[in-house]
């Protein structure tokens, strides 16, 4: 099996010939497009993983000024024909030119509520969904109708699918039936564009913020349109077969992303993905970490035992 072979097996629910894996991490936002393709490339290549997660570090071009309820309904996003939008489409190219079709690129998306936290602020747009949700939900209805054209041009410039971090399930921030108006029509609207075209993926990702300890509502995601899921296992304290009752799908993660496979050394490494796979089985899992690899010092050399640890596995 090719990369690419062995994640759609883990996707379908099939044994492939080896336990796939995949990490990442966030890069400078003042990346030029070669170099955001070059470090994209150079992770791959130096740990072996079997699958690409481009990252979204550069900002979304969102405009606009909160002072008032009223300005929600004020806000733009630039579209697919501006220079923003044609940076990422051009990493997206460059890396698919280099790392060919063996192996499936997911382009990381950040929600549509998220989106508008990252242009306004947390607490401002808290403020507001409390105070005058429906205009929140019309600006970020704005945002979503922009970003789900974003989605399309990232499939069609040679993305295998999304990887879409889901946001704002956090524990003590909305009542779920606020988050089901607020947040899950447009999570659900830029799922769904991989989801109705052929041969294109979703990878959920159940994202805290750390104002809430990175704990969310796992169960509210249950339902979201993916192929693969994943989740902070040691935060929510949601174990990875709980997950796979819960979902009915395959799972993505296992490693604490700030544990072993960031401080090393290699022999706790490959326990960790030993347990992990004994206590799980082999079928329809993907080794990977609780979110991206975050702290000091990022060693490939450990990914690439975490990646040849999941390769290597035998019960």
């Amino acid at each position: 099996m090719n990369r690419a072979e062995r994640v759609l097996s883990v996707m379908k629910g099939q044994e492939a010939d080896c336990v796939p894996a995949g990490f990442w991490f966030h890069y400078r936002p003042d990346y030029s497009v070669r170099e955001m393709i070059d470090a994209h490339i150079r992770l791959y290549r130096e740990t072996g993983m079997d699958i690409i997660k481009i990252m979204q570090d550069y900002a979304y071009p969102i405009s606009g000024e909160i002072t008032c309820a009223e300005d929600w309904y004020k806000i733009s996003i630039k579209g697919t024909d501006s220079e923003e939008f044609e940076k990422m489409a051009s990493v997206i190219k460059g890396i698919r030119e280099q790392a060919g079709d063996d192996v499936m690129l997911f382009q990381t998306m950040f929600g549509p509520f998220k989106a508008a936290c990252m242009a306004f602020g947390d607490e401002t747009l808290m403020k507001y969904s409390k105070e005058a949700p429906k205009a929140v939900k019309a600006g970020v209805q704005i945002i979503a109708d922009g970003l789900e054209k974003w989605a399309k041009g990232y499939l069609e410039a040679g993305a295998d699918g999304i990887y879409y971090s889901a946001q704002f399930g956090e524990i003590g921030r909305f009542e779920q039936e606020e988050w089901a108006d607020l947040v899950r029509p447009s999570d659900l609207q830029i799922l769904n564009v991989a989801e109705k075209m052929p041969d294109k993926y979703n990878i959920l990702h159940i994202c805290g913020e750390p104002e809430y300890d990175f704990r969310t509502h796992v169960d509210w995601f249950k339902d979201y349109p993916a192929d693969l899921v994943n989740w902070s296992v040691k935060d929510n304290g949601y174990g990875l077969k709980k997950g796979r009752e819960t979902f009915k799908k395959a799972i993505l993660g296992g490693m604490n992303n700030k544990g072993n496979v960031l401080n090393g050394p290699v022999e706790a490494i490959e326990e960790e993905v030993k347990a992990i796979l004994d206590d799980f089985g082999t079928k329809g899992i993907m080794i990977g970490a609780d979110c991206t690899i975050q702290g000091q010092n990022i060693r490939l050399d450990y990914i690439k035992a975490a990646v040849e640890a999941a390769h290597n596995y035998q019960k």
